[in-house]
């Protein structure tokens, strides 16, 4: 898709929904920096209220959603996964959706169970091997470390998302992830 980078700043959320739903958007080709400038610049018009965006419909919404699913797939498919820079990106933005339009039922985007059971299923490691790493952090190498380190960024998008997933069965897996993390780097 020629142009896909260009005039992103000059998109408003339509305009984003539009670039990242055609048809040629999936397959574009693309630098890290490009493909993290689209998604800077979609979350910025979802973020520009900061009550959050208001007056979407349900239809608009899942078309956002396809929209910034399509993003970020993209991004993964030209780029690799940039040490979960995109599953990153996309928890983030919808926990801060969560917490500014709150859920919505039958619209993916605003459902938390998604960035609770997304955010679990990333997680390198179980909270055993976890907590047997935490200890001797600084022994270990760079991958090791980083792997470490993930676990907390990946709890980051959930902490905030308690009241919404408290009743959710695996949401008794995040204290024990949250007593893994004080010990983290």
């Amino acid at each position: 898709m020629t142009g896909a980078f260009d005039s992103l700043d000059e998109l408003d959320l339509d305009g984003h929904v539009r670039r990242w739903s055609a048809p040629g958007a999936a397959p574009a080709d693309g630098a890290v920096s490009e493909w993290t400038a689209a998604a800077q610049q979609f979350a910025a018009r979802l973020q520009d209220d900061p009550a959050g965006p208001t007056g979407l419909t349900d239809d608009h919404w899942r078309a956002v959603g396809q929209a910034w699913s399509a993003l970020l797939a993209g991004a993964e498919r030209a780029t690799g996964p940039q040490r979960g820079e995109w599953l990153l990106r996309d928890l983030h933005l919808r926990s801060w959706l969560l917490q500014h339009v709150g859920p919505r039922k039958g619209v993916p985007l605003l459902e938390p169970v998604a960035v609770l059971e997304r955010a679990l299923a990333a997680m390198p490691m179980s909270p055993p091997e976890a907590a047997r790493a935490a200890p001797h952090w600084r022994e270990l190498d760079r991958e090791e470390v980083m792997a470490l380190r993930m676990i907390r960024r990946l709890l980051a998008p959930v902490r905030p998302l308690a009241g919404l997933l408290a009743d959710h069965p695996r949401w008794g897996e995040v204290p024990e992830w949250e007593r893994v993390a004080r010990e983290l780097p």
